[in-house]
């Protein structure tokens, strides 16, 4: 009998379930990120159309897999997630019928509530987020080649905006006459700087979880440029994302003894761009006249690099020969609810000038808050929770949020200095757009997820990095809104975390 080829072989290897889907999950953690159209000024659109045709490739994807599946005698496993999921987009689109602002059209002539209003986020695109979520939650992915893929999508991303620092106009994505200087809003190949930090907010926590299991370097290297384009555009939700995904790593360290020692050197890297971020002087937020480096230098700013510098040598010399042992989960829920109340503490009672985001939260520790904190995010979160008791079995639609809460605050003459077009936060706005069932189901699906994956991190440490991505696009969420810049991803890691929590690996990671 004839041998079969070397590259038939191959093909049969690659033609299975797993690979086409991992393929898709590259597509949306790899591919989209780029998908642009070569200006800022209307990259929103640009993203909406690409989220359209790679999500026509990912159902052809699923369609092969979920055909391969059968022909392999596999039928298909359906889970609560998935069906949370369901009855919560079925919601979403009862509400674009029956809520309280569905006849309403925008400017073309088009119903909001179909096409949306100024960021897409009509009923169209809530539904391709269902079906992107739904397709990548039906069969796992090789985890190993979608960090990878997401590690080069991240470096290439801090690589243009670091030639954008230097004052290029890469892939001339700023309009005529503007730049970094004018425009600093604007960074790497997203757009706005919120969204920016929604993409690493998935991209970092996976990439650091992925590092901290199996010690790639790429992965540590790409983890480590997000966690320095973070510091570098100090949006506050960002930079509450990286403390907790690392307070929780480091908890995880703590049960983990193997994973100790290189907790440790991403702890201490972490520290060491910190000294770095305090040394590099940014003219849009420094003040400087030009970039430079370094800035205004201390012993305080070297602090941090001192403190890295002994965290990495404690790790490489102690923590990889004599981790010690697991510590018991009570011990470590005390150790956590410890460090979080001497942090309460600490911002509650400690002297912090007035005019900074900590002060901010003292004053909210001590009752004393004002519509104005947060940027107004608790004044608008106010006046959401007060508009969405009108409408709280549907909501006022999907993306109705801005004609509904102007004319709340005109009827009850209310105001706020900025003119917001959604509350920014995702939960209150599934509450305003679509309801108080559907928050619940939303909030639902998530937890039956999160819930599910930490029972499957203890006998599959393969989904601490989707477990850990999920955990910090939401961490994030609860400041920012949802775009199709970003979301198409999160529900395409959040599909690829429900089923590699549903289904039993096909091979080893």
């Amino acid at each position: 009998m004839k041998p079969e080829s070397p590259l038939r072989t191959a093909w049969k290897r690659l033609l299975t379930p797993e690979w086409l889907m991992t393929a898709m999950g590259v597509v949306w953690l790899t591919g989209f990120p780029f998908w642009q159209d070569g200006s800022y000024s209307h990259i929103t659109r640009a993203k909406w159309v690409g989220m359209l045709i790679l999500l026509a490739v990912t159902a052809v994807g699923t369609m092969c897999a979920l055909a391969l599946r059968m022909r392999q005698g596999k039928t298909l496993r359906w889970g609560w997630p998935q069906a949370a999921g369901l009855v919560y987009f079925a919601l979403v689109a009862l509400s674009a019928v029956y809520g309280s602002w569905t006849d309403h059209a925008g400017a073309d002539g088009k119903l909001t509530v179909i096409w949306g209003a100024h960021r897409y986020e009509g009923l169209l695109t809530q539904l391709c987020y269902g079906a992107i979520f739904l397709c990548m939650s039906l069969t796992r992915v090789n985890l190993r080649w979608l960090l990878t893929g997401m590690a080069d999508a991240l470096l290439v991303s801090c690589a243009v905006t670091a030639l954008q620092y230097a004052g290029v106009n890469v892939l001339g994505l700023f309009p005529e006459n503007t730049g970094i200087l004018t425009h600093y809003e604007f960074q790497g190949l997203i757009g706005n700087i919120d969204m920016v930090t929604g993409y690493v907010s998935l991209a970092v926590p996976a990439l650091m979880a992925g590092y901290v299991r199996q010690g790639r370097v790429l992965w540590l290297v790409s983890a480590l440029g997000g966690v320095l384009l973070i510091l570098c555009m100090q949006v506050q939700s960002g930079l509450i994302m990286l403390m907790a995904v690392l307070f929780l790593l480091v908890l995880l360290a703590l049960r983990r003894p193997a994973l100790r020692w290189r907790t440790g050197l991403l702890l201490g890297l972490i520290l060491l761009l910190v000294s770095v971020r305090l040394l590099l002087g940014l003219p849009w937020l420094d003040g400087t006249a030009q970039l430079t480096f370094p800035h205004a230098a201390s012993w305080l700013k070297l602090l941090p690099a001192l403190m890295g510098a002994v965290l990495i040598a404690l790790s490489a010399a102690v923590l990889r020969r004599c981790p010690g042992k697991a510590l018991r989960r009570r011990w470590i829920a005390l150790i956590a609810a410890l460090v979080l109340l001497a942090g309460l503490a600490l911002a509650a009672f400690a002297p912090i000038p007035p005019g900074n985001g900590l002060w901010e939260l003292q004053e909210i520790l001590h009752g004393r808050i004002q519509d104005s904190f947060g940027s107004e995010r608790i004044g608008v979160w106010r006046l959401t929770l007060e508009m969405s008791r009108e409408h709280l079995l549907l909501g006022t639609g999907p993306d109705t949020f801005l004609y509904a809460m102007d004319d709340y605050m005109a009827r009850t003459g209310q105001s706020l200095t900025q003119h917001f077009d959604n509350p920014h936060n995702l939960f209150l706005a599934v509450l305003a757009n679509n309801g108080l069932p559907a928050m619940l189901i939303f909030i639902g699906l998530l937890a039956l997820a999160l819930i599910t994956a930490l029972r499957r991190l203890g006998r599959d440490e393969c989904v601490l990095p989707l477990l850990l991505a999920v955990t910090g696009y939401l961490l994030q969420g609860m400041f920012t809104f949802s775009i199709c810049l970003v979301t198409p991803m999160f529900y395409a890691m959040l599909g690829m975390l429900t089923a590699q929590c549903a289904l039993p690996p096909t091979r080893k990671e």
